[in-house]
């Protein structure tokens, strides 16, 4: 699987899949899997959104280790308000039994989208 598939589908599944499978895509010592599941189910009661993928780039690769940085676009209207954002994230994955595995990831300053 390649970065833009694997990243397509984790914000895919974020939009409109059983937030239960987003554990799939988090190694078992992640800090960030609870928080991202609460987060993304706290936002769908509010609102109907959706994340694209516009980018997805390796920053930095080990044999145990990847650095990544993405583009996305997030759409939503939010009481009657049409808000269309793009925003970028950095994201470390580790990998585990032998698939990559999202470790942690933290949204990057406006100024550098």
């Amino acid at each position: 699987m390649t970065l833009n598939e694997y990243f397509s589908s984790y914000y895919a599944l974020i939009c409109d899949g059983s937030l239960d499978e987003l554990e799939n895509y988090f190694c078992s010592g992640s800090p960030l899997f609870n928080a991202t599941k609460q987060q993304f189910e706290t936002l769908r009661k509010q609102f109907d959104f959706k994340f694209t993928l516009q980018n997805v780039a390796l920053i930095a690769k080990q044999d145990d280790l990847l650095v990544v940085r993405d583009v996305v676009n997030f759409k939503a209207e939010i009481d009657g308000n049409d808000i269309d954002k793009v925003s970028s994230n950095l994201h470390s994955l580790v990998k585990e039994s032998g698939e990559w595995k999202l470790h942690c990831s933290t949204p990057l300053p406006e100024a550098m989208v």
